[in-house]
């Protein structure tokens, strides 16, 4: 695009999508993930650390664990990144148990705002692959608003 007498191409990197979760639905997201051109980086239980460091305003985090405790450390990574998209499984009331631990955390209400919960852009699905279509469309849609 020209920007008065020059012109400016602005090169972003491939999405990142941290993948938290040792699931059926978790490998489906990764497959998906990997086959839409994305860079996915499965997290092997445990290995919290070395994930902060790698999480910048071009990466989605997907949190698909069934227990709260699993996820919590991965969560509050997350919620102090600038990652463009976090998203957690769970219904509505697990969520709403989620956001009264990072309450108590005291993490602020807008930081809690940034997770996608229930995760994926349409309703409950009946399997992994449906799951794994949801999720990715919804990072495709958030990337979309975060890279404008």
């Amino acid at each position: 695009q020209w920007l008065e007498q020059d012109f400016v191409t602005v090169y972003r990197p491939r999405t990142r999508v941290v993948l938290s979760g040792q699931t059926i639905e978790a490998q489906a997201v990764a497959r998906l993930a990997e086959a839409s051109g994305y860079d996915v980086i499965a997290m092997a239980p445990g290995g919290v650390r070395p994930v902060a460091d790698i999480i910048d305003p071009f990466t989605a985090v997907v949190l698909l664990h069934h227990e709260l405790d699993a996820e919590a450390a991965i969560l509050e990574i997350a919620l102090r990144s600038p990652g463009f998209y976090i998203g957690a499984l769970g219904s509505t009331r697990t969520h709403r148990r989620r956001v009264e631990r990072l309450r108590a955390m005291a993490f602020r209400r807008d930081d809690i705002a940034r997770i996608k919960a229930p995760i994926g852009m349409f309703g409950p699905t009946r399997d992994a692959t449906s799951l794994a279509l949801s999720v990715l469309a919804d990072v495709a849609a958030a990337r979309l608003v975060a890279y404008a």
